[in-house]
C-alpha cells in the first residue's frame, strides 16, 4: 500500500504544477492588445489624446504584487500627477503605491505628438 501512496502523491504534485497560470508576455489580462481589446482602457487613451497636455500623456502597464496593472502617466515638466493603477476591469487601487512597488513597466500607448524620453 505504501508502495502506492508515492505514485499517487507524485501525480498529484505534478498535475498541480503544471496547471498553474502563467501570463505570456505578450498577453495583458487575456488580450495581446489592451488599448483595443479593453473599452475602458481604450477610452481613457481617447480622453488623454483629446485632453490639454496630450503631448504628455501616455499609458503604461506593469505588475503589481504579481497582478497586471495600468497607469495614466505624465511627462510634462511643469505638471504634477499621481499614480493611480487600475486593474485588468479597470477598477483603482486604493493603496498608497509608488513606482518602487511596480515591476515589469512597459509603456504600451502614446500620442502621435508625444514628448516623452522613454529608455528602453
Amino acid at each position: 500500500m505504501k508502495k502506492l501512496i508515492y505514485p499517487i502523491f507524485l501525480c498529484c504534485l505534478l498535475i498541480s504544477v503544471s496547471c498553474t497560470e502563467n501570463e505570456d508576455p505578450a498577453m495583458a489580462c487575456g488580450v495581446s492588445d489592451p488599448i483595443e481589446n479593453l473599452p475602458w482602457l481604450k477610452q481613457m487613451a481617447e480622453n488623454a489624446s483629446s485632453g490639454g497636455l496630450s503631448e504628455f500623456a501616455y499609458i503604461a502597464k506593469a505588475k503589481y504584487k504579481g497582478k497586471r496593472v495600468f497607469y495614466l502617466g505624465s511627462c510634462c515638466p511643469n505638471c504634477s500627477w499621481a499614480l493611480i493603477l487600475y486593474d485588468c476591469e479597470g477598477k483603482t487601487l486604493t493603496n498608497e503605491i509608488g513606482f518602487d512597488d511596480l515591476e515589469d513597466n512597459e509603456v504600451i500607448w502614446q500620442t502621435a505628438d508625444n514628448q516623452c524620453a522613454f529608455s528602453e
